[in-house]
């Protein structure tokens, strides 16, 4: 799977290291992180992208996600939004999670669409959060969906 940035997101070109993918790996996988759990989204059973239920509190049954796929050739398609519903039905099934938390940058038009039609809430506005590689700031946007509401 080779990933492209979205331009709207970042300009800068991915740097793929196989040393810092490998750490992250090991970390994530290798027992040091057991509040994440990552997941492959698939396209006619070819790998597009990954998601994450991240800082999982079992006691506060809240969680955080993450969604990143491939290229735009995947995005706008509904792909996306369908692997966050079944993440969504994962997390409150089989993780015991009743509150998800997911973030994004204000630019990110499509990932605002995303939680809005599937019912978060923007609980957060934090004003230029983010430092892109140009120097230019962006809000950091904090959405909240109780999953056991319909």
């Amino acid at each position: 799977m080779k990933y492209v940035p979205d331009p709207i997101m970042d300009s800068s070109p991915f740097r793929y290291s196989r040393e810092q993918i490998s750490r992250s790996y090991l970390y994530n996988h290798g027992g040091f992180r057991p509040d994440y759990v990552h997941f492959g989204v698939f396209l006619d059973q070819i790998p597009v992208g990954s998601l994450q239920l991240k800082r999982m509190d079992r006691q506060k049954h809240s969680c955080e996600f993450g969604i990143i796929l491939q290229n735009d050739d995947v995005k706008n398609r509904g792909i996306g939004t369908a692997a966050l519903l079944k993440l969504m039905d994962l997390a409150r099934d089989q993780y015991g999670m009743e509150i998800m938390t997911g973030e994004t940058m204000g630019r990110n038009k499509r990932m605002i669409r995303v939680f809005e039609k599937l019912g978060f809430e923007r609980v957060e506005t934090v004003p230029d959060a983010f430092e892109l590689p140009d120097g230019q700031k962006e809000d950091r946007l904090i959405y909240r969906k109780y999953l056991t509401e319909g």
